[in-house]
């Protein structure tokens, strides 16, 4: 009988620790769930909301919105990552970007949702504002606190950033369509310069459709080759003579006719695509050079996004072999920009094209705000000022 009473109370205990066991283990794994569904809503490196919550916020505040109750979507777009990344690594950009994270929720408090979209991109959505100046404010704060610049280990980095608003019911009654059209408000604020803010407006659908049509066609040209150098002279003012072609890209597009170089050239660089372009007209242009009496130069531009790759000076100088031209009769035109953003691929690439024989030229000096000390580092073969130029620009000739 005591056996059996010993027996009961030790079946008791027993059963009291392993409900606790059990509970525990149901409350660990309750939180581990919970942690887990927690990390995959924010981002990992500043803490904010990721794009998976930004998008069920703003589906709850949208739901709502009316013309009394108005909605406020802000994207907001960084300019600056890729040269902090390039002077001062990975490490830096994420210290600016959790530095930026939290001057941005600082500003904001509680008055709207933050989050993290994108690798450079933050959204933010504005419950109920009460007319459209309380966005324009908020945009104003957070581009003035942006200009600031950021500690990083290696001293200070600047960045910049542009925004683009959308406000629910008058831009759009869905997330999507207010996302979209926010985006594309950035998007324009983005190309009018550094640190603006831009609302949405109809006419900017027209303007990114007509921007996608042509993305799309251009890669379709540059796939088949149709983008062709066009040729105008170089003058000497000295003899009064030709002395060489300056190679320029034209573009007869079946359907929209002919697309001038400084509508297509900037999709190229912002979509990658400039590079493959480059290097194809340089080829056609050289090839056709050779043509040319022995004593003409050949001068080709080459863009500040072509020069932040490092093994452009390599393919230049391999195209220029297997096409046979002479390196000594090129002439490769750079702007001013490309010295202003600092780029040691830059001057690595220049550094081999002098040592390989080619001439060096700054085109259109006096308009990218370079320092002296900048302009001599790359030593240059010439300069040549908008007021000096001495390019024939009336006529255009095609070799061949």
């Amino acid at each position: 009988m005591f056996v059996a009473f010993l027996l009961s109370i030790g079946l008791t205990i027993f059963g009291v620790r392993r409900y606790r066991e059990l509970a525990d283990g149901t409350e660990a794994r309750t939180i581990t769930e919970r942690e887990v569904r927690d990390l995959a809503r924010h981002d990992p490196l500043t803490g904010l909301p990721n794009r998976r919550l930004f998008d069920d916020e703003l589906d709850l505040c949208v739901g709502l919105a009316t013309d009394t109750h108005q909605v406020a979507v802000l994207m907001l777009g960084l300019d600056g990552l890729k040269r902090i990344k390039d002077t001062h690594g990975h490490a830096a950009v994420d210290k600016a970007l959790c530095e930026l994270a939290t001057r941005l929720a600082d500003i904001l408090c509680k008055d709207g949702f933050l989050a993290r979209i994108g690798g450079d991109e933050f959204g933010i959505v504005l419950p109920n504002i009460s007319s459209l100046e309380d966005p324009a404010n908020l945009a104003r704060r957070i581009v003035a606190s942006a200009a600031d610049s950021f500690a990083i280990e290696a001293g200070a980095a600047e960045l910049s950033l542009g925004i683009g608003i959308a406000i629910a019911p008058l831009d759009g009654v869905t997330p999507h369509e207010l996302v979209r059209r926010a985006e594309r408000a950035l998007y324009r604020a983005q190309g009018d310069g550094r640190s603006r803010v831009r609302f949405f407006e109809p006419d900017m659908d027209v303007h990114v459709e007509r921007r996608i049509n042509i993305e799309r066609e251009l890669r379709s040209a540059i796939a088949t080759d149709i983008i062709e150098p066009h040729y105008q002279p170089v003058v000497s003012l000295v003899s009064n003579r030709i002395v060489g072609f300056e190679a320029l890209p034209r573009w007869e597009n079946k359907t929209s006719g002919h697309i001038p170089p400084d509508v297509f050239i900037p999709i190229a660089e912002e979509t990658g695509l400039i590079n493959a372009l480059g290097d194809q007209l340089f080829r056609r242009a050289c090839l056709d050079a050779t043509a040319w009496p022995k004593t003409f130069s050949l001068a080709f531009n080459i863009s500040p996004v072509q020069l932040r790759d490092s093994a452009l000076g390599e393919r230049i100088i391999s195209l220029l072999e297997q096409t046979g031209f002479s390196p000594r009769r090129l002439e490769i035109e750079i702007t001013e920009s490309a010295f202003v953003e600092r780029n040691g691929a830059a001057k690595t690439v220049i550094d081999e094209l002098r040592q390989a024989g080619v001439r060096i030229a700054l085109d259109d000096f006096g308009t990218g705000y370079a320092t002296l000390s900048q302009l001599l580092s790359f030593r240059l073969t010439r300069s040549r000022s908008i007021a000096a130029s001495c390019r024939i620009s009336t006529t255009a000739l095609t070799a061949g």
